[in-house]
């Protein structure tokens, strides 16, 4: 969402531009061979919105798909790509491109590094390489990129913190944390990480992190499997697959509650996801949404359910798609599963 424009991807276009009041598509950049993956527009910033397609249309000479991804910058206004950079592997996620203080942090050119890419061309600024044998995930605070390397064994003894200079690329240790460390989200100058505790599987420990280095770390439990975890404000949000919404505080590690989540959570065995909870932080309320259509609105602070309905957003084609997802226009709810969209304005307390 930007305003009131929401840019999209599907199978017709690799990025489109919608307005977010009609629903009328104002542009679209056609799909380079086809679409409705699991790839969807990065961000939009200054009237450059970036996302991804396949980098070719073409098949190798035994006739199988090419592949490839390209990073790819739009005009927000007209549609037009300005520029393209070819990706080192199909990765979409959102550990793949992210935008900082005056560029745009890409997984480019190789799978061990990051590079600042021009926001207008394209151009590489500097780029950040780590060692083979090393895991890197990524995060931004206040525009600026944060590395969390990790030994990529089965029991790492610990995750280094590094703070990028976003104009040149210099590396700061800001810590050395225990463990394999697991980033959550963050939450205004902390990044939210999680790791294994003491006690196996369910014993957690919850990791804050500020762009200073000052952290804390607090033990919860995990009931379940998870189907989907969110940071919303000062909360972690978890879904389990057993149908179980809980809310913990960042600042003590506790469970502040737990309730059923109102909404049918997919199984392991299963291949739909389940949506990214969005908060409205206005109306203190939590909204989920499952690969079946149920929408259900949870009391931010005391986990009741105040909201609940059903939308029709079809069925998504087998192995395309990806999870459905759930974005937030002031109090309007836009739900997306596969290549139909539907946005509703939930009725709190009628």
């Amino acid at each position: 969402m930007d305003g009131a424009a929401l840019y999209c991807s599907g199978s017709k276009y690799d990025a489109a531009k919608i307005d977010a009041n009609t629903g009328k598509r104002l542009w679209g950049v056609e799909v380079n061979r086809e679409g409705d993956g699991i790839d969807h527009p990065v961000a939009v910033r200054d009237g450059v919105v970036y996302a991804y397609r396949n980098h070719t249309a073409k098949n190798l000479p035994n006739g199988d798909y090419f592949g490839g991804t390209d990073l790819m910058a739009v005009n927000a206004g007209t549609g037009k790509v300005l520029w393209t950079v070819e990706m080192p592997q199909d990765d979409r996620t959102d550990q793949a491109a992210m935008l900082i203080d005056g560029a745009v942090l890409a997984n480019t050119p190789s799978v061990r590094t990051v590079s600042a890419l021009d926001p207008l061309t394209g151009k590489e600024k500097w780029r950040h390489t780590w060692d083979k044998g090393i895991a890197c995930q990524r995060a931004v605070l206040s525009g600026v990129p944060y590395l969390l390397c990790t030994p990529d064994v089965e029991k790492p003894d610990g995750t280094d913190v590094l703070r990028l200079d976003p104009a040149t690329g210099s590396t700061t240790k800001v810590a050395t944390l225990p463990g394999g460390q697991r980033l959550v989200g963050t939450s205004g100058d902390r990044m939210v990480l999680i790791a294994a505790g003491d006690g196996g599987r369910k014993d957690m420990q919850l990791t804050t992190i500020s762009s200073s280095g000052e952290h804390a770390s607090h033990p919860y439990r995990i009931d379940g499997a998870l189907a989907t975890s969110d940071v919303v404000g000062d909360r972690l949000i978890t879904v389990s697959r057993h149908g179980k919404a809980s809310a913990h505080s960042l600042t003590t590690g506790k469970t502040l509650w737990t309730r059923p989540v109102g909404v049918e959570v997919p199984s392991q065995d299963t291949m739909p996801g389940f949506a990214t909870p969005v908060a409205s932080a206005e109306q203190g309320i939590v909204y989920f949404f499952s690969p079946t259509g149920d929408l259900s609105g949870l009391d931010l602070h005391t986990g009741k359910q105040v909201w609940r309905t059903h939308v029709d957003t079809g069925k998504p084609r087998p192995g395309f798609g990806g999870p459905p997802q759930l974005l937030l226009y002031e109090d309007v709810l836009v739900a997306k599963n596969g290549s139909k969209m539907v946005s509703l304005l939930p009725r709190i307390g009628d």
